[in-house]
């Protein structure tokens, strides 16, 4: 019999201990014989340590990574990707469960088609021990196929919104030709529409993926998602990122970033840059103008903060706010921000000048 690929489990936790052990129980049940689990605590203060700590004391096949600082979900799933040499990797969150035969099933897909990056499964939400809430819509399931790679991203972008198309078992040849994963709202979007300029992604349209709750609002996550708020900066303070306002800008520009460095030529480059804000403006038109409101509202009491700031620390405000400010001018070019950002160019100007005379 010819032997099975393995495939690395690598499965992060910050403070599961209510619900780790069952997600873990979900793995070691899995029908595909050649796993290698990883448990990646990741900073737990609860009695998560000591229920991964069993797991793998008791299971050779089963390893163990501590962490001592909590770094948040993007660097979790980073490290996810990063960790084991399988050429088939597969990050697993430490609240949802997947069925017996969710790792055989994507990994047939898998092994069927080589040019497919990755294969995930339809999915369904449930709360408490097993109580079924909802089931994913179709559109939910991926299917960015063909041979042209630009047409797979843009197709990526405009149909792409959350789990469980994102929980799949990854090829990891795709994988090590990604960006590593910057801290922006809508990181899971950036990475699979990079991800598809490399390979096919595909799903098993059996439901084998058990959401915990279904998602988080989109703010929320965008918050959650800014390097400040996973180092305890407030993200009110004016020193820090002010892009987490604009969520669904932010992930639309953050496209933009990404495919400014991702591995395909020149001419692709350019075309697929081009397409986003047009992608993104015709699936989030109103919410798009409804966050450059928002975002304008704000900016009197920020260039105020900013203002009564440390001369030196005020370039450097300023610059995170017209950042934030010209991410929306890229994707809203009608919301003109050139006022605000003519205001912070001489506010950020004036510390300078100033050090300049104290200098002469």
């Amino acid at each position: 019999m010819t032997s099975r690929p393995a495939v690395d489990v690598n499965l992060f936790v910050h403070n599961g201990a209510a619900f780790v052990g069952p997600v873990i129980e979900s793995v070691l049940a899995q029908t595909w014989p050649a796993l290698r689990i990883t448990l990646i605590d990741d900073g737990s203060s609860d009695e998560t340590p000591p229920i991964l700590a069993s797991y793998a004391a008791r299971l050779p096949a089963v390893r163990l990574l501590r962490l001592s600082c909590n770094g948040g979900a993007v660097a979790a799933f980073q490290r996810a990707f990063w960790s084991g040499d399988a050429d088939f990797v597969m990050p697993k969150s430490a609240d949802d469960l997947i069925a017996p035969d969710f790792v055989e099933k994507t990994m047939e897909v898998l092994l069927a088609h080589p040019q497919c990056a990755m294969c995930h499964a339809a999915g369904l939400v449930f709360h408490g021990e097993a109580k079924v809430q909802s089931l994913y819509p179709a559109e939910h399931r991926l299917s960015a196929l063909g041979a042209d790679p630009v047409a797979r991203a843009i197709d990526l972008m405009r149909t792409y919104t959350s789990s469980p198309g994102f929980w799949g078992v990854y090829r990891r040849s795709a994988v090590d030709r990604l960006a590593p994963i910057a801290y922006r709202a809508g990181w899971d979007h950036v990475l699979l529409a990079e991800l598809a300029l490399y390979g096919e992604i595909r799903h098993v349209p059996e439901i084998l993926y058990w959401r915990r709750d279904g998602g988080r609002p989109v703010a929320e996550l965008a918050r959650r998602a800014t390097l400040a708020a996973n180092r305890g900066v407030p993200l009110e303070s004016p020193l820090a990122e002010q892009r987490w306002r604009t969520p669904l800008i932010t992930t639309a520009y953050a496209h933009l970033e990404n495919f400014a460095v991702a591995r395909i030529d020149a001419a692709s480059r350019a075309h697929l840059m081009a397409a986003v804000p047009s992608v993104f403006r015709n699936r989030w038109y109103p919410l798009l103008i409804a966050e450059t409101a928002s975002l304008r509202r704000a900016i009197p009491a920020l260039l105020g903060e900013i203002e009564s700031l440390a001369p030196p620390l005020v370039a450097w405000a300023a610059g995170q706010l017209a950042q934030s400010l010209l991410a929306a001018r890229a994707i809203v070019p009608e919301a003109d921000f050139s006022a605000a950002l003519h205001e912070i160019s001489a506010l950020a100007a004036g510390p300078r000048e100033q050090a300049c005379a104290a200098a002469v």
